[in-house]
């Protein structure tokens, strides 16, 4: 939160039409896009989409429910596809608490159900599928509430701009075996993005030291060569899936083309945009996850070409501000 005019300022040169408006703290509505153009533009500064949203007429924990119940049996067949239900408010995006009026509504919504329509029950799932349609409530402040009902293949279409996680927040465990916080990245990058990391793959980290996204590569199998002045953890060092070169991030290249580029390496937008021109112009590599990071605000000029560059270069790509990322976002995709 506090970052809402940044989707205004990435998405106006893509889209003359586009409009922001910012409701609540949090969150903004977007006018003038539709999904088909979102689906190949991923919003870089949003947590999550509530793709085709309306708002529920409402004051109190009951009329809420019952809004949402009415927008549940007139957007829902009788004996719907599993379906999933979150109820959140915007702090949810950022801290992955359980908040007591979101509760209470899904409590009360529940209880209507079993009232007016229990068939829904039946279909209603803990966890979504693959299949399963994506229901999300939000509360946006005490007297203004949207909705938004979406199916599995326009979630699909959409990427990581509508993930099946409340509010696009994945809580990454503590692990005491890596040798930096900065593995929590990776490790959500791989799952918010559905990335696979096969057993046997080769990939190069670039400035890798001390070591924690080599650590997340080589737990999934993976035989890493790491680049940096600066080894990495003794433990990764002596791994015999990871091959360490004192190197320069900026300007090592591999003798053949690896499946992975990894990077979270510290420097300015512009020389990761050198980056990963060099590696995909090259096809140096298969797949890639890249961290862009910023001093003081987003460098939007940047930005624009590198998102510009991934549109020429890429089969796909996809990238956002993860919950695990600071003041700086991460890109992915399949050359």
């Amino acid at each position: 939160m506090g970052q809402e005019s940044f989707i205004s300022q990435e998405l106006s040169p893509l889209s003359e039409g586009v409009q922001c408006t910012h409701v609540a703290p949090g969150v903004v509505e977007l006018t003038g896009v539709d999904l088909s153009f979102l689906s190949k533009n991923p919003i870089l500064f949003s947590r999550q989409l509530l793709p085709q949203a309306f708002q529920v007429e409402g004051n109190s924990i009951k009329t809420f429910a019952a809004g949402i119940v009415a927008g549940l049996i007139e957007r829902l067949p009788k004996e719907p596809d599993p379906w999933h239900l979150y109820i959140f408010e915007p702090a949810t995006a950022d801290s992955g608490e359980d908040y007591s009026r979101a509760r209470l509504i899904q409590q009360e919504t529940v209880s209507l159900l079993k009232q007016k329509r229990r068939s829904l029950l039946k279909s209603l799932t803990d966890q979504p599928s693959d299949r399963a349609v994506l229901v999300q409530v939000l509360l946006a402040d005490r007297n203004t509430v949207f909705m938004s009902v979406t199916r599995a293949g326009t979630r699909r279409s959409l990427q990581s701009l509508c993930t099946p996680r409340l509010g696009g927040y994945i809580d990454i465990p503590d692990d005491k075996r890596p040798p930096s916080r900065a593995f929590k990245k990776l490790e959500e990058a791989l799952t918010i993005f559905g990335l696979n990391v096969k057993k046997g793959d080769t990939c190069v980290d670039l400035g890798a030291c001390p070591g924690g996204w080599t650590h997340v590569m080589v737990e999934r199998g993976a035989h890493v060569t790491a680049i940096d002045r600066s080894p990495l953890d003794d433990r990764l060092m002596r791994h015999k899936n990871v091959s360490f070169v004192k190197g320069d991030a900026f300007t090592w290249v591999p003798g053949k083309p690896v499946t992975w580029l990894i990077c979270d390496v510290i420097t300015t937008p512009d020389r990761t945009l050198k980056i990963l021109d060099t590696w995909l112009s090259k096809r140096y590599c298969s797949l890639f996850c890249v961290t862009v990071k910023f001093k003081g605000t987003p460098d939007f000029q940047s930005l624009a070409a590198i998102r510009a560059l991934l549109t020429e270069r890429t089969t796909w790509f996809d990238g956002k501000q993860l919950a695990h990322n600071k003041n700086e976002l991460t890109v992915v995709g399949k050359v």
